[in-house]
């Protein structure tokens, strides 16, 4: 996809690389936290036109709000479960000291032309095709595992 994206002479080297950074953590986290607990449909969808500037990928899996229960039970809502996923250093992988991917997606996100919609459960993420602030609130409908959209 970066290598596409750059052929387009729409974007800068800089603002592809950053693009297959967050699509490519987001993708990885799909896999990382549901290997061998898929509850259904394993895999991710991934989908991208560049014409249309978006990105698009999902997932079936247990969703944030799981698999951070396991390090941090007292979770209680998808809404909490986001927040901190995307402002605490934790890992749903404890012990690996990891946990800091959608930091700096969001870092990376807020700073650039690019904009976030992330749902899980009933938990939304939205951060506005930039520069723009982080929005978490809860969402009409339920989404198992998780749905992103990354418009740039």
């Amino acid at each position: 996809m970066g290598i596409e994206l750059q052929k387009t002479g729409h974007l800068s080297e800089e603002l592809a690389s950053l693009l297959t950074l967050v699509a490519a953590e987001i993708g990885d986290n799909s896999f990382a936290h549901n290997v061998g607990n898929w509850p259904d449909v394993p895999g991710i969808f991934y989908a991208y036109d560049i014409a249309k500037r978006v990105i698009v990928l999902a997932d079936r899996g247990r969703g944030v709000k799981a698999t951070l229960q396991q390090v941090r039970p007292n979770l209680t809502t998808d809404v909490d479960a986001l927040r901190v996923a995307f402002t605490e250093i934790v890992s749903g992988r404890d012990p690996e000291k990891r946990g800091n991917g959608l930091k700096v997606v969001r870092n990376v996100v807020e700073s650039k032309e690019i904009g976030l919609l992330f749902r899980s459960g009933i938990g939304l993420v939205n951060i506005p095709t930039g520069p723009g602030l982080m929005h978490i609130k809860m969402a009409d409908g339920n989404v198992r595992g998780t749905y992103v959209v990354i418009l740039f």
